[in-house]
């Protein structure tokens, strides 16, 4: 059964029924994913499955999309495919979260209902990397370009780097001293 993840749905009856959704939304209507983004282009799917554990809702969630971010070294747009693929525990109350286990990912789906494009949405933005980067051969073909009247990038100059070695050298180089007190 494919869903666009907007109805709001008991996750109790899911979980007892042992569902499984697939789900298809834009990437444009994934509110809390919509604000890391470049562009609110593309379209997310994922595949729910229900079930029970513990006495909760329980979902196993495989999420994936090409998503488009913001380069952190050059500043420029990256098509990025995320997947997340994780088992949540959907929780009636935040004091439900005391009950299960202390690794286990939770949500919070109040009344016991929750709508499938929160819980994508969720999913995908923990998928999203800390700090996007091209790669190095995407960079330097998406700079070849532009980067031509630049001068080459020098070596680093980093004066202290042996400091260390040349301060254990200079220890061993060195005879004891009998420590004098006064």
């Amino acid at each position: 059964m494919l869903d666009d993840g907007s109805k709001l749905r008991d996750v109790s009856i899911l979980a007892d029924e042992g569902a499984e959704l697939a789900v298809e939304i834009s990437v444009a209507r994934l509110a809390r994913l919509v604000h890391e983004l470049a562009a609110p282009t593309g379209t997310a799917v994922a595949r729910v499955q229900f079930s029970r554990e513990r006495g909760f809702a329980v979902a196993q969630v495989q999420a994936e999309a090409q998503v488009e971010l913001i380069c952190q070294r050059c500043l420029q747009a990256l098509q990025v495919a995320i997947r997340s693929d994780s088992r949540v525990f959907l929780l009636h109350a935040e004091a439900d979260a005391e009950r299960v286990p202390a690794d286990a990912e939770t949500m919070l789906a109040p009344e016991g209902r929750l709508r499938m494009d929160e819980l994508v949405a969720e999913e995908l933005l923990l998928a999203l990397p800390l700090a996007p980067l091209h790669s190095e051969e995407q960079l330097c073909a998406a700079r070849s370009d532009d980067d031509s009247d630049l001068p080459p990038v020098e070596e680093v100059q980093r004066p202290f780097a042996a400091l260390g070695d040349l301060m254990s050298q200079t220890k061993r180089n060195e005879p004891m001293r009998p420590n004098k007190r006064r």
